[in-house]
């Protein structure tokens, strides 16, 4: 299972807060040789949320220390074009950036949502899970 994986924030945080296909998928990789990452946006809306320091630690420890991906000015000017390709509404602002950074290092987007990245260019994701409704 050699590869770059990129994490969407609801993958991370369901990973690990509790058991479930979302933790057994990251354990996996894990103890493979796979590199994990996520966008600078996922760990913006991961820390915003209430988190407890072991779990900001267990989860900042799974990236190396380049492994949280900047937002650059790149990424922004795609991110844009995507927004606008796909007329999307504003609630998928954030998921397009997330897709689009992820697409642009060749990596699998890891994630509970596939729909909110759908049709973003040259993505590859993984669903694991499903969002609880």
């Amino acid at each position: 299972m050699v590869g770059l994986f990129h994490l969407d924030t609801d993958f991370l945080v369901v990973a690990i807060s509790r058991s479930g296909p979302e933790r057994r998928r990251l354990q996996a990789l894990v103890a493979s040789d796979a590199a994990i990452e996520a966008s600078a946006i996922v760990w913006y809306e991961f820390c915003r949320g209430p988190r407890s320091p072991e779990q900001t630690a267990v989860a900042r420890g799974l990236f190396a220390q380049d492994g949280i991906v900047a937002f650059s000015e790149a990424l922004a000017e795609l991110a844009g074009e995507q927004f606008r390709r796909l007329g999307s509404p504003r609630r998928r602002a954030a998921d397009i950036a997330i897709g689009v950074t992820a697409a642009a290092r060749d990596a699998v987007l890891l994630t509970r949502n596939a729909e909110d990245f759908e049709g973003i260019g040259g993505l590859r994701f993984e669903a694991v899970g499903s969002k609880l409704t």
